[in-house]
């Protein structure tokens, strides 16, 4: 039976207030700081870094690859940030348990890598995280966290379907965050189930203790909504709500009988500010100097505020004048508290690359793809990650994209449900709904306690790679030292004086299983091993607490699966195998034949792993092919010379001008050295009548047995890179299945560069899907961001 109720009239903001009131003044970043401004802009002094990462997934099957692309921010300019080259990633699970950790390479501001989903994963709910040292110096949320499943097909048979209670958990927070008695109040509604998830269209009501319905409301598909009260201090309030055929009631909380509170409208190019008191705090807070205060976490503006005669004024705002993105707005009283607090998004002067219509070609095995981006401009380079899947996946369901993750979530306390939906494909609805979410939001991630009381003090540095304090154990002579070459590093020389008994050197890029080798020299060219303690930083992954909770992955389905049913093609795996065998063997053949045709005017010495080990260096090597060779370990000195003349040196076809990056040049990793009587090189370059030696490595090749170990010393590191991997996509059994449509994979590229003619070109296995989607997320070197789901019909 429906229940009766007298309705009286609502009572909707006086548009005469923007019609009259819509005063003109001027926003100040003045040149007389106020305690605020000056608090502030010690707390803000240190910059800040943000991260995003771009998952493949969010549902995955046990067995599959989690590809990850993380981007690190200036979180002030939102371009790269090229401060730091160390990002620490992690799988945690739902006891915050550490399952996978990996430190990797961020250049540029961009990093990416893998992680296995092995035995150590069971079914379950999984946090991925993202984050740098330096962040560890703020409270704000500049971190990356996001949640994922994981599955496994073979003890997941008919996964039970979660029960949501009918218990809802309605929340009534006052814009600014205080209801006013005997005033006009806007009321921000966040309605969600037991899980945590907004509540989607949701009815309800406003009465007081007449049963007189004062206001209405309907809630968005997030669960979120406003409604607005002219409160009686005479009267109380209660709130009813209709789900699921039945009525839910709640107080609604009880009013402050003195304050201020806030109400923001968008007028045209404006933004109106509404604030409302009562008679009581008027006659407290008259003519009484009030500030304004705007600020983006980085700059900041004010405003002067007085009430004079009456309880309602209205400020208002070219969203020009305002910042662009981020707006918080603060109201200090006279005495710098902050009274209330309303955060903003303005869209104006966000920009963003958009793609164009794309070409695909079908080749044999293989799809062709080519997606033209707009609007770079010259000189602009971006940096994308694209997951390639089919259009009916139900296997990517994550919150943010870029946009949302860098612009909006590090100024908010709470994690926000579907925070992508806001900047994607962005229209007036969204800009509206967008608001009314922060309006529930209340006070932003800046605690305004610790910006007057404890401004963030620099306890943790920007890493760039790894650094090292060598004790030498020696204070009665010098020391001289050589760290040898290894994967991205030329050799390096120490001196050692009497009395210390120390060096040190940072920015060390060590990757994998690699360790790092020291000769010690004595006289002028006697080498021994040296007895070196080594401290290295950093040593292990730093631990960052204070992550903010997220929200479980909501999943669009229920993944049901029979144990015995093969989804993966693992006999595919070991044909491949076989294949490669016999495939290696012909191609080394081909390789060997194409090089001696090249270097027709000479001989090429293709290194095994004995001579790897026998030949202690360069100098060495190329003495006992005839040339006359100088070495100096200390000075750094290299030269080599066959009569008179001097040979063109090529690393990797890469003419090598400064030969001091020759001095101790490690053999290990030598594939083959041609010594060419010729003048050939690899560009127009002259190379001279020395002729020129060409020099190529493999950084995947290592000597089995060390013949240099009597003197030198190889040190292991307690954490170093983890060198991104090949993502290798998995092979199913069905590709014209319902499981492969709504969780099968088909690509993942997480370092695309766009050609010079500005397009994304792909190749991706051809798995006869007639609807793939594109999922783009990335950003450029100008902070300009991209980020996309794009649609491919194939013919």
């Amino acid at each position: 039976m429906k229940k009766k109720y007298t309705t009286s009239k609502t009572i909707p903001y006086n548009l005469f207030i923007y019609v009259f009131c819509l005063l003109c003044f001027n926003i100040s970043a003045g040149q007389n700081k106020t305690v605020v401004e000056s608090s502030f802009n010690e707390y803000v002094n240190l910059p800040r870094e943000v991260a995003f990462a771009h998952l493949n997934k969010s549902l995955y099957l046990k067995g599959e690859t989690i590809g990850f692309s993380v981007y690190v921010l200036d979180k002030n300019t939102k371009k790269p940030s090229t401060k730091t080259t160390n990002v620490y990633t992690l799988v945690t699970d739902e006891n915050n348990k550490i399952i996978k950790k990996q430190l990797i390479w961020a250049k540029d501001g961009n990093a990416y890598g893998s992680f296995s989903i092995d035995s150590t994963f069971t079914n379950g709910h999984y946090t991925f995280k993202a984050y740098t040292n330096w962040m560890k110096n703020f409270d704000e949320q500049n971190l990356y966290s996001q949640s994922i499943k994981i599955v496994d097909p073979e003890v997941t048979i008919g996964t039970a379907k979660i029960t949501i209670s009918s218990k809802l958990d309605a929340q009534f927070l006052p814009e600014g965050g205080h209801l006013i008695a005997d005033a006009e109040n806007s009321v921000g509604i966040v309605i969600k189930d037991t899980l945590g998830y907004g509540t989607p269209n949701i009815t309800g009501r406003v009465l007081n203790d007449n049963n007189m319905i004062v206001s209405n409301f309907k809630t968005n598909h997030l669960g979120i909504g406003k409604f607005l009260l002219l409160h009686d201090s005479k009267a109380s309030y209660r709130v009813e709500i209709d789900f699921r055929n039945r009525i839910q009631m709640f107080d609604l909380v009880a009013a402050d009988e003195k304050g201020i509170n806030i109400a923001l409208n968008q007028v045209a190019s404006r933004v109106a500010l509404t604030f409302n008191t009562n008679d009581k705090t008027l006659s407290t807070i008259k003519n009484k100097p009030y500030t304004l205060f705007i600020h983006n976490g980085s700059q900041s503006k004010t405003i002067k505020v007085k009430f004079e005669n009456r309880t309602t004024l209205t400020k208002a705002i070219d969203r020009k004048d305002l910042f662009v993105g981020i707006n918080i707005f603060t109201l200090f009283n006279e005495s710098n508290t902050p009274v209330l607090e309303r955060i903003f998004f303005n869209y104006d002067g966000i920009e963003t690359l958009k793609t164009a219509e794309a070409f695909t070609k079908k080749n044999e095995d293989s799809l062709s793809i080519q997606v033209p981006v707009s609007g770079i401009k010259i000189a602009e380079k971006a940096h994308l990650s694209i997951s390639v899947l089919p259009y009916d996946t139900k296997s990517y369901n994550a919150d943010h994209n870029i946009l949302s993750y860098t612009l909006l979530q590090p100024y908010i306390k709470g994690y926000i449900e579907n925070a992508k939906y806001y900047f994607s494909d962005i229209n007036m609805k969204k800009q509206y709904e967008l608001d009314n979410l922060l309006l529930t939001q209340g006070w932003s991630s800046y605690e305004w306690n610790s910006v007057f009381n404890n401004p963030p003090k620099q306890m943790f540095e920007f890493e760039t790679g790894i650094a090292f304090t060598a004790n030498t154990n020696k204070t009665n002579e010098n020391g001289r030292y050589i760290l040898h070459t290894s994967k991205n590093h030329t050799a390096q020389a120490y001196i050692v004086s009497k009395n210390e008994s120390t060096f040190s050197h940072k920015g060390f890029i060590v990757e994998d299983d690699e360790q790092i080798e020291f000769t010690e020299v004595v006289g002028k060219t006697k080498m021994q091993k040296p007895n070196l303690y080594l401290q290295f930083t950093p040593s292990r992954i730093p631990r960052i607490n204070n992550f903010i909770t997220v929200l479980t992955l909501k999943e669009g389905s229920i993944f049901e699966a029979n144990g015995s049913d093969a989804l993966f093609d693992t006999e595919w795996d070991n044909i491949e195998k076989l294949d490669e065998v016999v495939i290696k063997a012909n191609i080394e053949k081909q390789r060997i034949d194409k090089l001696t045709k090249y270097h027709s005017g000479g001989r090429i010495d293709l290194f095994d792993d004995d001579q790897r080990a026998n030949e202690i260096d360069l100098a060495n090597y190329l003495s006992g092919k005839g040339f006359q060779v100088f070495q100096d370990l200390l000075s750094g000195t290299f030269s080599i010379r066959r009569g008179r003349d001097s040979p063109a040196v090529f690393l990797n076809r890469r003419r090598v001008r400064d030969l001091s990056e020759l001095v101790l040049f490690n053999m290990s990793d030598i594939d083959y050295i041609a010594i060419d009587r010729t003048t050939k090189g690899y560009d127009a370059s002259i190379i001279g009548e020395g002729g020129s030696i060409h020099i190529k490595t493999d950084l995947n090749l290592r000597f089995k047995n060390d013949k240099r170990k009597e003197f030198n010393q190889k040190i292991s590191l307690p954490l170093t890179f983890t060198s991104p991997k090949t993502y290798y996509v998995p092979k199913y059994v069905y590709y014209d299945s319902d499981f492969f449509r709504e969780y099968g994979v088909i690509d993942w590229i997480p370092n695309m560069v766009l050609s010079e003619s500005n397009a994304i070109n792909l190749k991706i296995p051809n798995t006869k899907t007639k609807h793939i989607k594109l999922f783009i997320e990335g950003m450029t070197n100008e902070g300009r961001f991209i980020s996309e789901e794009k649609i491919i019909t194939l013919d």
